[in-house]
């Protein structure tokens, strides 16, 4: 039996662009979050306990408008932040660790893929599941106020529709960089989902410790940090003992921080330091 030589051929496709290898990674944390048992129920335990309730309130109640007070009310009363909370520590928790945990980590970047890249396509997977229980539903609730309004004042009440989906869009995008980066920290999912929330409370004890002794630490907790900053974006207002700017620094902080940290902790683990 004779041996046949093995053959090469140049490859005459195409390769895939930059781009669409991102949107290759989001899809398939999009589909796997969707799938998910505990996402699924804190889903629907979300729309139950948050959203359902106002929904059905609005269609049945009588209003002349949809006003930023009762928004404020819906979404700053800590409930709303506490299921985001959750929901971002389950779907962030293996994002970044299970890779690191299986090797496929390694099989991302031995191909032309840039850190950034990776990190946006798990990032962009994430804040599309989170939206779904952030900014969807609260723009549908301020939706259906404004269809079912018995007064004329409709420019009022897109003014709020606005400020609702700009709160959604927030809260859908807060939590998820401090997920991405306690999960980089970690090769087991179960650390990373119960170290995201812990970190969370811890700051909401400490805010309560220090807050006997001055009001203004309730903005190192997320949870009235959040809650303040959504009264003031609907009713244009905040406690007296709340310093604007440093508000919207710890909120910004909490986004940006974790963001360089995870990107910088990527690009060691890539050169292997």
């Amino acid at each position: 039996m004779g041996i046949n030589p093995i053959e090469y051929h140049p490859w005459k496709g195409n390769r895939t662009a930059q781009n669409l290898r991102l949107y290759v990674i989001a899809r398939s944390v999009f589909r796997h979050k969707t799938r998910s048992i505990g996402v699924i129920i804190l889903l629907i335990l979300g729309f139950l306990f948050v959203h359902t309730l106002n929904l059905i309130l609005i269609i049945i109640v009588p209003h002349e408008g949809l006003e930023g007070s009762d928004m404020s009310s819906y979404l700053g009363n800590g409930t709303f932040v506490v299921f985001a909370m959750l929901l971002a520590a389950v779907v962030t928790s293996d994002l970044i660790s299970e890779d690191l945990a299986n090797s496929s980590f390694v099989l991302y970047f031995s191909r032309a893929l840039k850190i950034r890249d990776y990190l946006a396509g798990k990032a962009a997977g994430a804040l599309l599941v989170m939206g779904i229980f952030c900014a969807l539903p609260p723009v549908i609730v301020a939706f259906v106020s404004l269809l079912t309004q018995t007064g004329d004042d409709y420019w009022h009440s897109l003014g709020v529709l606005g400020e609702t989906a700009l709160v959604g869009g927030l809260v859908t995008l807060f939590f998820v960089p401090f997920g991405l980066m306690i999960s980089s920290f970690t090769r087991r999912k179960s650390y990373a989902a119960v170290g995201t929330f812990m970190s969370f409370f811890v700051l909401f004890i400490v805010s309560n410790v220090f807050y006997e002794y001055d009001k203004g630490w309730r903005i190192i907790s997320p949870i009235d940090s959040l809650s303040i900053l959504f009264t003031w974006l609907f009713e244009g207002d905040v406690p007296t003992y709340i310093n604007e700017g440093a508000l919207l620094a710890i909120v910004a902080s909490l986004i940006i921080v974790p963001a360089a940290v995870v990107y910088f902790r990527l690009t060691r683990q890539v050169v292997g330091k």
